[in-house]
């Protein structure tokens, strides 16, 4: 009787410690979910504005929205616009929410998945992405992409709607397997 308890405990034992955790076996996406880290503005307080990254070679990039700003090595593609973005009215499914076209590229030296979240930092309103009458809360970039003329071997990109419903200050957090980094650009709403 006290061999066969034994062995019993051994076994799961065992078995719980050649286990995975169920939430990164199961959801591969959950390790990209950090908090936010995306800071609140005064009301009045300036845009902190990401700026353009030079050390990339844009026009030979050729992406959509010229260039793209933050530290990378993912960018949304607003540099052309000197980091704003005019959203327009939602006329394929209309209400509340505003969009346009962003384009997310992701440099050739980082092959891992990114999830992007977001929000305004000066007010209260959120950030989505894609979605239909209700936007999603985020965007994940896989580990495919669309083509375009200029594209760097090994480079992967993607476009999104990016909806709001308000004009002001936002930020984007740009979460790897290596990296988190905080974006923010201006958007004018209608």
């Amino acid at each position: 009787m006290r061999r066969t308890g034994l062995v019993t405990v051994v076994w799961v034992l065992a078995t719980l410690a050649l286990a995975q955790p169920l939430g990164a076996s199961q959801n591969p996406w959950a390790t990209l979910h950090r908090p936010l880290h995306l800071s609140r503005l005064a009301p009045g307080a300036a845009c902190p504005v990401s700026p353009v990254d030079r050390r990339i070679d844009w026009t030979r990039i050729n992406i959509f929205g010229g260039s793209g700003i933050g530290r990378g090595p993912v960018y949304p593609g607003l540099g052309g616009s000197g980091g704003h973005f005019d959203a327009r009215p939602d006329d394929q499914y209309g209400g509340p929410w505003a969009g346009g076209k962003v384009f997310w590229y992701v440099r050739p030296s980082y092959r891992g998945r990114v999830l992007i979240r977001g929000r305004r930092l000066d007010g209260p309103q959120s950030l989505g992405f894609n979605g239909r009458v209700v936007p999603d809360r985020e965007l994940r970039i896989h580990n495919y992409s669309v083509s375009w003329p200029g594209q760097p071997s090994g480079s992967r990109g993607i476009p999104s709607s990016v909806r709001v419903r308000a004009s002001g200050c936002y930020g984007v957090q740009i979460d790897g397997s290596t990296f988190s980094r905080v974006v923010v650009f201006t958007v004018t709403a209608p």
